[in-house]
Formats: structure tokens, C-alpha cells, sequence
């Protein structure tokens, strides 16, 4: 007698798009609180594996993970600034302390990079880009870091914070349009730069991430669908014109590799992203905050280089 089995595929389907999402969660926690580019890794992950990348909704459980990973870990300074700024504005006193000047340079690193997301985005999201580019500034980026960080006098302390060097570090931020690059390493660069000392200059970026990865996932979670959550499955969104990754136009050769059937995204889904990005970034931020003064960035920058050698040996033995 023939036994149906129809629900063991649907089941498979779900089981494997999970474990994708997982690997995803996973691979994204790391590289959003490292400096080695979350949107390159999201768009050569998916281009090797032939899976379908990450956007949409399944992005913005990411960045809610993330959000809340900056909220967690760091919860005792955002409430010691909320606490000074709020006296600030009660009492109308002129910002004195570290917590009540802090959340003023925040904002203003921050404004650079809203900028040129408004004036440069659009040009820069109308432009293709092919493993072979990806990979080239996914490593190359990794030359300034190293140096600068390798080379800066690193005097600086957190007490030293002002309101030029944030608006500094907001513009080196400003520069994470281009794929390879990213939000921390900018603001790392620009540490660098002003000879911060690794791990105040590692503090400040993350406290400079925060409302950038939170106002992203905030706009995600408005455009949620929940009605086609309830009844569990939403597609994840097509690409438009010019198919994107985390933000990164893909070439056609690079689409063609991930336009497998588009997997649904169910509540289980959504919410092993949220956590497992979540986790991953709590443990990720509180070993970089740990190792950072004694061993600094060299892994990360070796690991940017061994990534694009490794996946520019693999386009060159496959014709690519």
C-alpha cells in the first residue's frame, strides 16, 4: 500500500530555508560587528552556494537582531546617556560630561552617512557589480585598514571626542555606499585616522552603528507584512530593475546564480534570523570589546584578503 508523503517535501522545503536562514543569521552577525564588509559576504555567500540572498524581511530580522545585540550589550551607557541628556534638557544646562556629549557626536557622525545615502544612493544602486569587483574591494579595503591601524599613534582616549573628529568619522562612515566596504570599517578608518586608541575607537563605532541599524530596521518592520506572515508564507521580494543584495546591485552573472526558486519566509523563519543574529552579535561585539586593545584588527584584515583570494581562485578555475 502506498503511503502519501505529500508533506514530507513541504516540510524539506521549510527545513532547508531555515538552515539557510540560520547560515545567513550566522554569517551576518559576524561581519556586521567586524570590519569585513556584511554586504559582500551576503552577496558572495549567496552567489557560491546558489541560494536565494537575503533582502526584504529576512534582512530586516537581521537588523533587528543586530539593533537589539548594540541595545544589550552596551544597555548601561545608553542608559547613562539617555539619564544626562535628559537632564540636559530639563535643567537647560550646556553638556559638560562624557554621556551628555556623547549622544550630540553620535548624532552628528551619523548625518554624513544619511546624506549620501539620500544624494548618492540612487546613483550608486544603479550600478552593476561582478564577483571579480566584489572581491577586489572586499580585500582591498583591507590595505588602508591594516595601515592606518598599524601606523596610527593611537593617543587618543574616549574623554578626547569632539565635535570636528565626529564629524570626521562621519564622513570616512559616508564611504560604506561602495560594496567591500562598510559602516564600522568606515568609522574605524576614521579612528585611525584621528589616532584614537583601538578600543575607544572600536566603542565609538559601535555606539555610531546603533542609530543607523536601528532607523534601517524600524523602516523594515513598517513594511512588514504580517497578514502574509499569519498564513505563512511571504515571498521574499523580487529585485527591481537592477537586483540587489544588502544594499549591493548584482551583475546579471551573479543574479543568474542565485535565481533559484524564491524560498517563503515563514514566522520560524523570521524569527531564527532575530535571534540567531541577535546571539551572534552579543558574542562577536563582547569578543572584539575583549581582544581588540592586545590583538587589534590584523584577523580581520586577513580574513578580507583570504576571503577574496579564495573566492577569486574559485571564478578563475570556473571560467567565471
Amino acid at each position: 500500500m502506498r503511503v502519501d508523503i505529500w508533506w514530507w517535501g513541504e516540510l524539506k522545503f521549510r527545513v532547508m530555508h531555515t538552515f539557510q536562514v540560520f547560515i545567513y543569521a550566522v554569517v551576518h552577525g559576524v561581519s556586521e560587528f567586524l570590519p569585513i564588509s556584511s554586504q559582500a559576504h551576503d552577496a558572495l555567500l549567496g552567489y557560491l552556494l546558489g541560494w536565494q540572498a537575503p533582502s526584504g524581511s529576512l534582512m530586516t530580522a537581521f537588523l533587528m537582531g543586530s539593533s537589539l545585540a548594540l541595545f544589550v550589550y552596551f544597555r548601561h551607557d545608553w542608559a547613562s546617556m539617555i539619564s544626562s541628556v535628559l537632564q540636559v534638557v530639563i535643567y537647560r544646562k550646556k553638556p559638560m560630561t562624557l554621556d551628555e556629549r556623547i549622544p550630540l557626536f553620535v548624532g552628528l557622525t551619523t548625518l554624513p552617512a544619511v546624506a549620501a545615502s539620500v544624494y548618492f544612493g540612487p546613483t550608486i544602486s544603479t550600478m552593476e557589480w561582478t564577483p571579480w569587483q566584489l572581491c577586489g574591494l572586499l580585500g582591498g579595503a583591507a590595505i588602508p585598514l591594516w595601515f592606518f591601524d598599524y601606523w596610527g599613534r593611537k593617543i587618543k582616549g574616549l574623554y578626547d571626542w569632539n565635535l570636528l573628529d565626529a564629524l570626521i568619522v562621519g564622513l570616512t562612515q559616508a564611504t560604506a555606499l561602495v560594496p567591500g566596504w562598510d559602516h564600522l570599517s568606515g568609522l574605524l578608518l576614521g579612528g585611525f585616522l584621528l589616532n584614537y586608541k583601538r578600543e575607544p575607537g572600536l566603542k565609538y563605532a559601535y555606539f555610531a552603528l546603533f542609530p543607523l541599524t536601528f532607523a534601517r530596521a524600524v523602516v523594515g518592520f513598517h513594511q512588514l507584512d504580517f497578514h502574509a506572515f499569519h498564513t505563512a508564507s511571504v515571498p521574499l521580494p523580487q529585485a527591481s530593475p537592477i537586483p540587489m543584495v544588502s544594499g549591493v546591485p548584482l551583475s546579471s552573472a551573479v543574479v543568474s546564480s542565485i535565481a533559484s526558486s524564491s524560498p517563503e519566509l515563514t514566522w520560524l523563519s523570521f524569527m531564527v534570523g532575530l535571534v540567531v543574529s541577535f546571539l551572534v552579535g552579543l558574542l562577536v561585539i563582547g569578543y572584539s570589546m575583549r581582544q581588540v586593545h592586545s590583538r587589534g584588527f590584523r584577523r580581520p584584515m586577513l580574513w578580507r584578503i583570504f576571503v577574496a583570494l579564495g573566492v577569486f581562485g574559485y571564478l578563475w578555475f570556473h571560467g567565471a
